[in-house]
């Protein structure tokens, strides 16, 4: 069974590992839900337990079911921040994507693309977060690739951007 780490109303409420089929019953619109960019196996969830329910020092094996193309606004104006996300779905199918294999999100403030890991095979591994990491920084240089690290956690479809009030939803391609 495949389980992913959950943080409920804000990252730092992190620790509780859950079966990935059972995400979903912890969406909340009125709050905030993220879960981990890796999904672990039963080995992560005995380490939680012994170590106070945290993966901070968690070095085993980890897998990916979702790879999260992370495009923040920071500075830049509302256009560019799209364009950006247009661009990036531009090459994604120039290497071969197709619509139907790319969900698209407004994320409150920038957007997040997001693609089953079938399109690139990550095999399970201690270091494929290095692994991760480097692949999409050399494909996408401008998105952020912290959501890449070791414990990174991003918010869950459908719950609320607490910075900006706005929630995190589904795009078509053709909305982008």
């Amino acid at each position: 069974m495949k389980y992913v780490e959950i943080a409920q109303g804000t990252p730092f409420n992190r620790g509780t590992l859950v079966p990935i089929n059972e995400l979903f019953q912890y969406i909340d619109m009125n709050s905030t839900l993220y879960r981990s960019a890796y999904t672990y196996d039963e080995q992560a969830v005995i380490f939680a337990r012994k170590n106070g329910n945290t993966l901070k020092n968690y070095y085993g094996e980890r897998s990916i079911d979702k790879v999260l193309i992370d495009i923040d606004k920071q500075d830049n104006t509302d256009e560019h921040t799209l364009n950006l996300a247009r661009s990036i779905i531009f090459d994604l199918e120039e290497l071969g994507c197709t619509h139907k294999g790319i969900q698209a999100y407004f994320s409150g403030s920038g957007y997040h693309i997001v693609l089953s890991n079938d399109t690139f095979e990550f095999a399970t591994s201690s270091d494929l977060p290095y692994i991760v990491k480097n692949t999409m920084k050399k494909l996408f240089p401008l998105a952020d690739y912290m959501v890449y690290i070791r414990t990174a956690l991003y918010r869950v479809q459908h719950t609320l951007n607490q910075k900006t009030g706005l929630y995190k939803i589904p795009l078509t391609i053709k909305e982008i």
